[in-house]
């Protein structure tokens, strides 16, 4: 029978190999490298590999044996999960970023793990089902191995009726696997940006009795994706990283968070807390590819071209060939220049 090398990914230094059989029975006959990374943690590896060998020696995990739970992950006090807008690259997105960062900082003395949902953002919209479904199963994996993590929740443009969708709201676009109920009292709050249930002239407050109070929608008052319906923060459907909104996002969910948790873990004596990381300086310049600018949140992709974070700024396709210089106004606004 041939056999995956899984664990070889992410600079991971050890390896198991997976019969392929194994791993589509497994996960319903549908198995990608993100939903294999996301099982085989580098603890869970290592647990698996006793002798300690890198890559050249390897777990055998046979058709029955099944795969490694999220029990052999860290479990963390908040988990926030996230899921991307439209044509975005796999990862939180150019909102999602900002907005788990912010509500990190906010959380000091708590531990705080991030996941990105794992579906296609396509320009259909007909990914959103598969994307809340994604949401509801990691949810369900994380409190069942972790049975004090609560969890942030929430999305951006379809990432948000994604979150719609895990609600349990009807939406129109595509179905999918809510959140399981005896999961609903860990969901600390709900944050979605550009939400296209405003077109229906509703919010998750108004459309969902379950998590309705513990929800916020951000809508922009140039934004025609949510219909512009109760506007709260200026500008258009790009404009949530510079206008406020991750950061009004953030202080609602740390609220929400505070408010009702347990005694945070502390961190292990000896253990200093991490630093955050300093905000750039104003007036930085960086001359890249427009897939590189994307990567490191300078820019953003919207059905496949890039524009400047903040400015919104057109930077052409998304490409690790079209080459743009990008200058920082502020701390979260890039503009194109002619060159840096």
């Amino acid at each position: 029978m041939p056999l995956v090398c899984v664990g070889c990914l992410d600079s991971l230094t050890v390896g198991v190999l997976v019969a392929p059989d194994s791993l589509t029975s497994t996960l319903g006959g549908q198995m990608t490298f993100s939903h294999i990374a996301a099982r085989f943690t580098p603890r869970a590896v290592a647990a698996a590999l006793a002798t300690g060998v890198a890559c050249s020696a390897f777990a055998l995990v046979s058709p029955g044996a099944g795969l490694p739970s999220a029990a052999a992950a860290d479990c963390s006090d908040v988990d926030i999960v996230f899921a991307r807008g439209t044509g975005e690259l796999p990862g939180l997105g150019f909102v999602g970023r900002p907005f788990a960062s912010e509500l990190t900082s906010r959380l000091s003395g708590y531990s705080v793990s991030t996941y990105a949902v794992d579906y296609a953002a396509n320009s259909s919209q007909t990914s959103a089902g598969p994307g809340a479904t994604d949401m509801s199963n990691h949810i369900r994996e994380v409190a069942s191995a972790c049975p004090s993590t609560r969890f942030v929740i929430g999305g951006y443009s379809q990432g948000a009726t994604v979150t719609d969708i895990a609600v349990g709201i009807r939406t129109g676009s595509s179905s999918g696997q809510p959140i399981a109920a005896q999961d609903e009292p860990r969901v600390a709050a709900v944050v979605v940006f550009g939400n296209p249930l405003g077109l229906q002239r509703r919010t998750i407050a108004e459309a969902s009795p379950t998590y309705g109070d513990r929800s916020k929608d951000y809508c922009g008052t140039a934004d025609s994706v949510c219909g512009r319906y109760q506007a709260n923060v200026s500008g258009g459907h790009t404009s949530y990283p510079s206008n406020g909104a991750t950061d009004q996002g953030a202080a609602f969910a740390a609220n929400l968070v505070r408010s009702s948790a347990p005694t945070p873990t502390p961190t292990p004596t000896g253990t200093s807390t991490p630093t955050p990381t300093p905000t750039p300086t104003p007036d930085e310049c960086v001359t890249d590819s427009t897939a590189d600018h994307v990567d490191a949140g300078r820019a953003t992709s919207f059905f496949g071209r890039a524009y400047a974070v903040g400015s919104r700024d057109s930077l052409g396709f998304v490409s690790r060939f079209v080459v743009v210089s990008l200058q920082r106004t502020d701390a979260t606004t890039w503009e194109r220049v002619a060159t840096c």
